[in-house]
């Protein structure tokens, strides 16, 4: 899945406006190292400040032109659209991977493999009442 592909609808309203000035990836690296936290965007902002080294200097620049020197702002967690660009990646990887090896690689269980996957177990056995 591309991030072109994506349903940024499943973002956060402030997180929409983040992705618009600074795209879905470093976004998503923003949500990583702070989703669920305050975070102070300075006005001027140094080239070796952390959120340079995380989003990279133009994305930070964008940020700190756009955000800089206000209030600290929460920064929602991006939950759902991860999850999303996950279930998508197994997808894409299945049946290059098996089901065990997309549960380990995701940490997940079998079962929400083959959930994501729409997968049927009908080789399950079934319980046989006792006579």
């Amino acid at each position: 899945m591309h991030d072109h592909d994506v349903d940024e609808s499943l973002l956060p309203g402030i997180l929409q406006e983040i992705t618009a000035l600074i795209g879905l990836p470093a976004t998503l690296k923003l949500t990583q190292k702070y989703g669920g936290v305050r975070l102070y965007v300075p006005k001027h902002l140094p080239e070796d400040h952390v959120l340079a080294d995380l989003i990279g200097l133009e994305a930070a620049r964008k940020l700190a032109e756009h955000y800089g020197g206000l209030v600290h702002f929460d920064i929602p967690k991006a939950d759902a659209i991860r999850i999303a660009l996950r279930n998508s990646k197994i997808r894409a990887e299945w049946p290059t991977l098996s089901q065990r090896q997309l549960a380990l690689k995701y940490s997940l269980t079998e079962r929400q493999v083959r959930k994501i996957l729409a997968i049927e177990q009908q080789d399950e056995p079934r319980q046989m009442g006792l006579f």
